[in-house]
């Protein structure tokens, strides 16, 4: 029987398409043939420097041509990858890296200093800089990589064993380590070629950090379907619309913050951009506003829209296709081949159609569990399904629609408020560019809504009238008690409002409270 590997599906790409291009980073260039000899010798320097199949081995870098050369190892060699956050202090790196048992790190040399802080915390850690090496590193690895041969690793990698161990953000809790398989991703390049119709002719940008799942996991896709691949370092909306078009680019995935700023872009460019070999965008890592969805459907009147809703531990859900984009509001679409989703009540029963419940998913993409976390692990799997605390409602044609967050629910005077309703209707003023509500402690309703504002440039709406505009849509229970004013929201590199950090602060002396709604005072 042949494993069902992505290290298989890499080779056989690089393989197939040896003189073809595969990546594109600056004024990189690099065939397939150049990827998996770059891939081979990095996989023999790391196995030389006493790595061994199994070993975990966290990659703290920007995105760039050396990300993908050690993803492609890490695959071939069977080291399990721990993708890190960059951003991240010394603290927050030595968490992943002790808890996962990591045996090296690779790490870009501008991030020296908070890897220095990080080595007291993991003992014995092994360290190989991209860049000029320091003392306390095992080496340089790409002159390391340079001293091996580009043949493949003897080695042979199984279907089941880990091909990455990807932490959570953390955005409600510690981060947790997501078990995935070799054969887990494989089979998720796959689904997710045939959902979006990737194939050897396209050429994918992708700009979002590779510490992700959907960057990572999308790269790979286009890659194993013998494309190729754009790589930005960073976002830079200007930068993008340069590259879509001088790259001939077809496809990008963005998470909803840089649509933004694309639209943004576009519309400040005093000629029209001819983006002719763009297909389709694909939008996800957090819900993406109906406002800006309208106003990337303007700009783009004749391209395809998808929304896809997902998780590190499931990969891809649902995707809303671009002829549902209009009529389905708020929508995460019907789920992906191969996927199945239920909507659960609490005790266990079938939701019927329309009615929200908790979200469980049962496909071949599931993690296989959280490291070393049997009770978060019996939480979020049962007997094949698995669930991520999301709360959903699917309506009668079967479409998935997210109403919220478990844990962000607020329970106010014992009813359930869904903060992601209230955003979306503050997201409809034009003078808000960003949205985020949190319950907070009151002492009349056991919790209250407190509203968190960025206010779009130019614009200096007040409290009162953001309620205002909020009651033409939403019951008096459901409104803010108070409103926030601030110049950015706390956000992860996936666009996530970090909702965790907001309720940390709790209500700063700046937040304004606002009078009770007319319906409160009626229920009073």
């Amino acid at each position: 029987m042949v494993e069902l590997t992505i290290a298989r599906a890499l080779r056989l790409a690089v393989e197939r398409n040896r003189p073809r291009p595969a990546l594109v980073c600056g004024r990189r260039r690099l065939s397939f043939g150049e990827l998996g000899e770059l891939g081979n010798r990095v996989a023999n320097a790391l196995l030389a420097a006493g790595l061994k199949p199994g070993d975990r081995l966290g990659v703290m870098l920007p995105n760039s041509v050396e990300y993908v050369a050690v993803v492609y190892a890490a695959a071939q060699a069977g080291l399990v990858m721990m993708p890190l956050n960059y951003r991240l202090g010394g603290a927050e790196i030595a968490y992943p890296l002790s808890d996962g048992g990591a045996r090296a790190l690779i790490y870009a040399g501008q991030y020296r200093a908070e890897v220095d802080r990080a080595r007291g915390s993991v003992p014995g850690l092994l360290t190989f800089a991209v860049g000029r090496a320091s003392a306390a590193d095992a080496g340089e690895l790409l002159a390391l990589a340079a001293l091996q041969p580009s043949t493949a690793p003897a080695f042979e990698v199984r279907e089941r064993d880990l091909f990455y161990l990807g932490y959570t953000s953390g955005t409600t809790g510690p981060p947790k380590g997501a078990m995935i398989t070799q054969r887990n991703r494989a089979l998720a390049v796959q689904l997710w070629a045939l959902e979006y119709g990737v194939g050897s002719n396209d050429t994918a940008l992708h700009v979002a950090p590779f510490h992700h799942t959907a960057p990572l996991t999308f790269t790979l896709t286009q890659l194993c379907m013998g494309g190729r691949v754009v790589i930005l370092p960073r976002f830079d909306a200007v930068a993008v619309l340069r590259m879509l078009a001088a790259e001939g680019v077809t496809w990008a995935f963005m998470v909803p913050y840089m649509l933004n700023g694309l639209i943004a872009a576009v519309e400040s460019q005093r000629r029209r951009v001819a983006l002719r070999r763009l297909r389709f965008l694909i939008s996800g890592g957090a819900a993406l506003p109906t406002p800006t969805k309208l106003a990337l459907l303007k700009v783009f009147p004749r391209l395809g829209l998808h929304e896809f809703y997902g998780a590190t531990e499931a990969g891809i859900i649902a995707n809303l296709e671009p002829r549902d984009q209009r009529r389905k509001v708020r929508c995460v679409g019907r789920p992906l081949r191969d996927v199945e989703v239920r909507i659960v009540l609490p005790g266990g029963t079938p939701a019927p159609p329309g009615v929200a419940g908790d979200i469980w998913v049962r496909s071949s993409t599931l993690f296989a569990g959280y490291y070393q976390a049997p009770a978060p692990t019996r939480r979020a799997l049962r007997a094949g399904w698995a669930t991520v605390g999301d709360i959903g409602r699917i309506d009668e044609q079967g479409y998935l629609y997210i109403v919220d967050r478990r844990k962000d629910v607020i329970k106010s005077g014992g009813v359930s408020v869904f903060p992601a309703e209230i955003e979306e209707v503050m997201l409809s003023h034009p003078g808000v560019l960003q949205a985020a509500v949190i319950g907070v402690p009151d002492a009349r309703w056991g919790e209250a809504a407190h509203a968190v504002v960025v206010a779009r440039p130019g614009h200096q709406p007040s409290g009162e009238e953001l309620l205002t505009h909020c009651r033409r849509s939403l019951a008096g229970y459901k409104l803010p008690k108070s409103v926030e004013f601030r110049p950015s929201l706390p956000m992860s590199p996936a666009g996530k409002v970090l909702k965790r950090r907001l309720r940390a602060r709790r209500l700063p002396a700046q937040a304004g409270a606002l009078p009770p709604s007319d319906d409160e005072v009626a229920a009073d």
